[in-house]
């Protein structure tokens, strides 16, 4: 994965950040130790940027610790002269070791890169094998029996095929959209195309999208006239809300209702999603966010890629996502979105929604 040039940036500054203090360090210390002793301390650094920044940054380190002892712990100090030639070779044997130590960290990092990578693989196809199966499985069933019975069938057995058809297709659209997204979060390639945009339009849009998923539970929503527009990518704040909402369709029982509450908070708008089924499990009010991680409760469907994916949306916006238990004893999710930028000067009408 290719790294971003600003992360680069932070990584050299980092690193000349840390020549910087080993040198200081040095010199408040040079009364104690002899000019060899601070070879070791460079060493240091080398290794911290070799393992922590990348070989580039080790790299860096290296010519700098070079220069840097020669300059003011080797004498004549602060000048580049050498009045012992023999200190060439401590330049020398620092160098090559620094750059060893580099050519070796960089190699475990591209093992352990390499390692989690097929981790990673293998928990995916583990994860999703079941899952795509699952809805192919039915909907392969049901437009063959529609292919071969098409002339026996009963309108309403027909009808009910069809819809089974229609459900699947969609489960299995939901769960490739998920691994999609989550691809995309993983390779930094995640754009946040920022619109002002009123909240009760996303989750508007988003409540339509899962109606069926929901059935018949009821849903309340609290949002106050005077929300300001929120700057966001409504297209990904949308599918925040509707991992968030078909969460609530998995894990609570029919008929239970669902409540969404807004309100204004200082820089920013906070959202809440509350129900009141079982409620998360207690300790693993962060474990929910993990990629892969699902729910104990039985005959629960996805790869649990959903609020992992909600996650990484919200923190590309800036902002935060939470979970807790509800007042009464169901799952609670609260996010906050700042407010990045000024807002258009443009008045808009409000529904608010009961």
């Amino acid at each position: 994965m290719q790294v971003p040039r600003s992360l680069i940036g932070r990584n050299v500054l980092l690193t000349v950040a840390l020549i910087a203090l080993a040198t200081a360090i040095g010199h408040l210390a040079r009364d104690h130790f002899a000019a060899p002793d601070f070879v070791m301390l460079y060493l240091l650094v080398v290794v911290v940027a070799a393992t922590r920044f990348g070989r580039k940054p080790a790299l860096l380190a290296s010519g700098l610790s070079v220069l840097a002892y020669d300059f003011f712990f080797v004498t004549p100090n602060f000048t580049f002269a050498v009045a012992d030639e023999r200190h060439l070779l401590t330049f020398a044997t620092l160098f090559i070791v620094s750059l060893s130590i580099s050519a070796l960290a960089e190699t475990a990092r591209s093992s352990s890169l390499k390692a989690q990578t097929e981790e990673m693989r293998s928990s995916l196809l583990s994860a999703v094998s079941h899952d795509l199966r699952t809805p192919l499985a039915a909907i392969t069933g049901a437009a063959t029996t529609l292919k071969e019975n098409a002339a026996t069938l009963a309108p309403a057995t027909r009808d009910e095929l069809i819809d089974a058809i229609c459900v699947e297709a969609e489960r299995l659209e939901r769960l490739v959209g998920n691994l999609l997204d989550m691809s995309r979060l993983q390779s930094g390639v995640l754009e946040v195309k920022r619109e002002w945009v009123p909240l009760e339009e996303v989750i508007g849009a988003a409540l339509g999208f899962v109606e069926g998923a929901l059935g018949a539970r009821p849903i309340r929503t609290r949002l106050p006239a005077d929300l300001p527009l929120i700057p966001v990518d409504p297209v990904l704040l949308e599918q925040v809300f509707r991992n968030l909402l078909d969460n609530v369709a998995k894990y609570t029982p029919a008929g239970t209702p669902v409540e969404l509450a807004a309100r204004a908070v200082e820089g920013g708008v906070e959202v809440v999603v509350e129900d009141e089924g079982p409620g998360l499990a207690p300790g693993t009010e962060q474990k929910v966010f993990e990629k892969f991680f699902r729910g104990a409760h039985p005959g629960t469907q996805g790869a649990g890629l959903g609020l992992a994916i909600c996650k990484g949306i919200i923190d590309a916006h800036g902002g935060t996502l939470r979970a807790g238990t509800s007042a009464r004893g169901g799952a609670r999710f609260t996010l906050t979105i700042p407010l990045v930028g000024v807002a258009p000067q443009v008045p808009h009408e409000v529904e608010t929604a009961t």
